[in-house]
């Protein structure tokens, strides 16, 4: 049957054919372009997430790595420079730059044989400072126990000042002098009327004080 209407027209059903296979190709378009559309934003935000702001979240690690710079200690010093202290402004050593050493020049004595006695102080800082080493700042102790047996301030005269400069980290040691073996006190003066210490192997101890800086240990001897 021909679906040609009298007079060479098209009839109805094929219009209506028509009609439905073009709104088919139009909903096909549609649903192309709609699926690119969403494609094309999905892999914008892909490709968007890597380069990504970082989120208030994430601050506190950048605050907390400026205040650790800011709080962190300076790199510490080697170990033979920590253990001194800075010279004071005016080259003066510090309180704390300084170490005494008591010395004697034998661990034991024969009788009769008389103890010389020195110290060594020496400068912990990094730079020369200069300190008073003279005999009015030294003091120089022997005890057995407790009991103290003669200081060279007792009945001292002649004492005098004398300004050193020290290098950095480099001992130095005093004149010795030698020790009567004799109790000494700020009464008897006169070392002929002095008595003399006990020997017979009896243990003494010699301390020193120089510049105001006490020596740490005692410096052991025996007296024979």
């Amino acid at each position: 049957m021909s679906s040609t209407s009298p007079g060479g027209r098209p009839s109805a059903a094929v219009y209506r054919r028509r009609r439905l296979l073009a709104l088919l190709v139009v909903v096909a378009v549609i649903a192309v372009v709609v699926i690119i559309v969403s494609n094309l934003g999905r892999g914008s935000a892909d490709t968007a997430a890597p380069g990504a702001t970082p989120t208030a979240d994430a601050a506190p690690d950048g605050d907390s790595g400026d205040a650790a710079a800011e709080t962190a200690p300076d790199p510490t010093p080697s170990a033979t420079a920590s253990a001194g202290t800075e010279t004071n402004a005016d080259g003066s050593c510090a309180a704390g730059q300084l170490t005494v050493t008591p010395v004697t020049d034998a661990a034991s004595y024969k009788a009769g044989v008389l103890p010389k006695l020195s110290f060594t102080v020496t400068n912990t800082g990094m730079e020369p400072c200069t300190a008073n080493l003279g005999t009015t700042t030294q003091v120089f102790t022997i005890s057995s126990g407790s009991d103290v047996y003669w200081k060279s301030t007792d009945c001292q005269t002649g004492a005098e000042d004398a300004e050193v400069e020290l290098a950095a980290r480099t001992p130095q040691t005093s004149s010795p002098f030698e020790w009567s073996r004799q109790r000494s006190s700020t009464t008897t003066c006169q070392e002929a009327e002095r008595p003399a210490v006990p020997a017979g192997g009896a243990t003494y101890t010699l301390s020193v004080e120089v510049a105001g800086v006490k020596s740490a240990e005692p410096k052991s001897f025996l007296l024979y």
